[in-house]
Parts: structure tokens; sequence; C-alpha cells
């Protein structure tokens, strides 16, 4: 085990490692100052700037049933560094996903026991693929849990005589860091261990302390309408809306995972470890499409996970068409040159194949919450709200705007509230919580150009606008 660790350090971990900050990090070298990704700037950027506030425990426990090891991850490195938040998540993004990387090489080298070079260009293509890099844009909590997924599925393989506590050790971590990560880790190892008929006990008792804090999570989910709302289908029961899934899910499988297609056809075989994977993620991704309301909530994210599963699948494909063959090493140098040109056009925005519209694949990264031209509005009139906004009031924003208020907007949540709704929603909901709650003044950041019945601007900078609630 110690032998392996140290293999880290050997050629095809550091080109993997290497390969995938430089990817990750063009987008954050061209947006000079602020981090990229929607999530970034609205879930991970406005608890950093008050992390100064708060101590270790404090931040463990206000983050638990989101996961709490990356926003602690994040305390140290605020405290430590004093750098600012902006800084230290430019950096996180593209070092998360080299080692993200590393643990899917090491895992497809000792856990799969693919040869060296297999194991690297299977990496690899996995590092260039849109819905790899799509992952990495925001997703950082997922990224982190993966990490420790891959780690974990490389101790299950291994004959160390350490290999259930590092199980027990990278299934917690892995619960720490997002409650359906690890469950996709659970259903990995246990259907392993149950196609394998052995070792079934000792699999379940390394796999404890990951489920208590998985159903810990859990418990706090369901007894939490508002975090269930998150992560159930908000559907009206109508025919259109039913087809519009139907489009989503299938123009995001194309955007994703066209281009690997042939090699994952020719490369597909029964794997008493990935079988269970690619069962689970079949019915996270589709079930919606046979019934949208008895189906796994965010068959989104579970379509990115396939990226894993198939880039195996791939590189498999590419071995059984004799591309690993002395005499064919340029063709395999050219579809990997060709992979790699798809993903720096993406990673850079130069260009981009992400043309079909779709809810969950940004076009390119190079992209935040709302675009970059709308920053200097955005700013000022929560400048304005911040200096002119009348005591104990509220704000509406939707969820694009939600991170930049909580930042800007020093009386955020002090004597003034913010109520987020959710992206490409009516605010008609979060209006109605603000006028039971007794808000007799209430607010809405919105596009100028997008007035809404019963609102009036009071504030403008071009595209973004103040609107006050004139019933």
């Amino acid at each position: 085990m110690i032998s392996d660790l140290v293999g880290l350090l050997k050629f095809p971990y550091l080109c993997v490692f290497l390969v995938a900050i430089a990817l990750r990090g063009i987008p954050e070298v061209l947006v000079s100052w602020y981090p990229i990704g929607y999530e970034t700037i609205t879930y991970y950027a406005p608890p950093m700037f008050t992390f100064g506030e708060f101590g270790l425990v404090s931040v463990f426990t206000e983050f638990f049933r989101s996961g709490p090891f990356f926003y602690v991850l994040m305390w140290f490195a605020k405290i430590v560094s004093g750098a600012h938040p902006y800084l230290i998540l430019k950096v996180v993004g593209p070092l998360l996903y080299g080692g993200l990387a590393v643990s899917f090489l090491l895992f497809l080298r000792r856990g799969l026991k693919l040869n060296e070079k297999m194991a690297l260009v299977g990496a690899l293509i996995f590092v260039f693929q849109v819905a790899a890099l799509r992952e990495s844009w925001d997703r950082f909590r997922n990224v982190l849990g993966l990490v420790f997924v891959f780690a974990a599925l490389w101790a299950l393989k291994d004959n160390s005589k350490h290999k259930w506590w590092l199980l027990g050790l990278f299934a917690m971590l892995a619960a720490l860091s997002r409650e359906y990560i690890v469950f996709f880790l659970f259903v990995a190892v246990l259907g392993f261990a149950f196609l394998e008929r052995k070792d079934r006990l000792k699999t379940l008792v390394a796999l404890v302390p990951g489920f208590v804090v998985f159903s810990i999570m859990g418990a706090i989910i369901i007894s939490s309408p508002e975090l269930w709302g998150m992560y159930t289908p908000n559907l009206q029961n109508t025919w259109d809306a039913y087809l519009w899934i139907v489009q989503d899910a299938f123009s995001i499988l194309v955007i994703c995972f066209l281009p690997i297609l042939p090699f994952v056809a020719k490369g597909f075989a029964k794997d008493r470890l990935l079988n269970p994977i690619v069962g689970l993620l079949s019915v996270g991704s589709l079930s919606v499409v046979v019934s949208p309301w008895l189906a796994f909530p965010g068959y989104q994210r579970w379509m990115m996970l396939l990226v894993f599963p198939l880039s195996i699948y791939a590189v498999r494909g590419f071995d059984r068409f004799g591309l690993f063959d002395d005499g064919n090493k340029w063709k395999l140098a050219s579809i990997l040159l060709a992979f790699l040109v798809v993903g720096v056009g993406y990673s850079s925005g130069v260009f981009s194949y992400v043309v079909l519209p779709n809810s969950w694949v940004p076009t390119n990264l190079v992209q935040s919450s709302i675009p970059w031209n709308q920053v200097d509005d955005v700013m000022n009139v929560l400048g304005w709200l911040n200096e002119n906004a009348a005591l104990n009031s509220c704000v509406l924003t939707e969820e694009r705007f939600y991170g930049w208020t909580l930042i800007y907007v020093a009386r955020a949540n002090s004597d003034v509230r913010v109520i987020p709704y959710g992206a490409s929603s009516s605010c008609m909901p979060a209006l109605e919580k603000a006028l039971h709650d007794g808000f007799n003044q209430v607010y809405l950041i919105w596009l100028t150009d997008q007035q809404l019945p019963s609102f009036r601007a009071v504030h403008s900078r071009k595209t973004v606008s103040v609107f006050e609630y004139a019933p």
C-alpha cells in the first residue's frame, strides 16, 4: 500500500495531474478576478467571507447537512492563508480536478488492473471530456467526494491488510463531502461484494461510519421541507413539461457522450465492479423519462457521473480497435489530440459544440451565475440597495443573484432579509412568503427589460434593476 502511494510521484500520475490542472485552470486565468462557476459564487464564496467570525466546530455543524468537509477545508485555507475567498476558489477548482484525475488513474491502474498505457489514456480521455469539465466547473463538493470514491474503490480491490480500514476512512470522507456521491460508492461497493460472494460482512462493517454520516444527512434533508423541495422534481402535470424533460435528458446525453459512443460500444463488457455503477447511473439518468414523478431526483447529476464508466469502456474500445498496437500509435495520438482540442475549446470558450439547449451544461467554462458584462451592473444596484433599503425590509433574489447579494449587501440578513428562489422560476412564491412573514417593503433584483406586474423600478444600471413591490 505504501509503495502504491509512492507511485503517485511517477510520470503517469504527475502527467494527468498537471494536464487536469492546466485544462481546468484556463478559464480561471482568462477571468482575472471573479471565480468561474454557478455554485462557486452562489454557495461557496458567500460563507467564506464570514469564516473569520466562526470556529471550526461551528463551520462543521452549520454545513453538515450539505457536506461539511469542503467548507472545513476552505475554512482552514482562509484562516491559514488570509487570502481573498475569490483567489482561494480560483486555485481550489483546478487542484480538485487534478486530484480527481489522479484518483481515477489510481483506480484504473490498481483497481481495474489496466496496464500503464491503457490507464494513462483512460484518465486523459476522462480529463478532456465535457462532462468531467462541467462537473469541475462548480460542483466542488462532488469532485472532492469523487476523489475519495475512487480511492475507496482502489482500497476495495487492494490486497493489503489495511484495506478495510482505508475503505471505511475513504467512505466516511466521501459521505462528509456529498451525500449522493457516497450513495454512488455504497452501490458500487455493496454490488461488487454481492456479485463476488466474498467478504460481505467485512465490507458492510467498513461502510458503517460512512453510512451513519449519510443517514444523519438524509434525516436532516427529509425533516427540512425547504431542503426537500430542492431534491424533488418541480414539474407540472402536463404533456409539455414531460416532453421538455425528455428533450433535456437526451440533449445532455448527446452533448456529453456522443463523441465517445463508438469506442464505448466496442469496449462494453460485463464487469462485477462496473455493473452496479452503470445500473445505478442508468436508472438515475433515465428513470425521469419513464416516470418524472417517481424518478430519481436530479437526473442531470447522475448523467454527469456516467463519464467514469463510459471512459473505462472507451479505453477498452481503443484496445479492441487495436489502437495500442505499435503500428497504430499515430492513430491513438490523433484521437487523443482531437479530445484535447475539444477540451481546450470548451474550457477556454474559444469554441464549443455545446449548442443544444439544456438545463445543465453551460456553453463553455468561462461563465459565472451571471454574464461577465452584468457584474458591474449587479454590484452597482446592490450598492444602492445596501444604502437605501428600508429598515426591516426584504429582497427577493433569483438563484443567479443570490450569492452576489449576500456578498455585496452588507446588511443582508441583518435588517434586510434575503429570500432566494430557484433559477428560471417565478418569484411569486417568494413574494407570498415575504408578505406572509409580515414584510411591507419588498425589493426584487431583476433584469431591467423584464419588468414584472406589481413591481416598479426604483434604481437601474443598464441591464439590472432594483424593483419595489407596489401592488
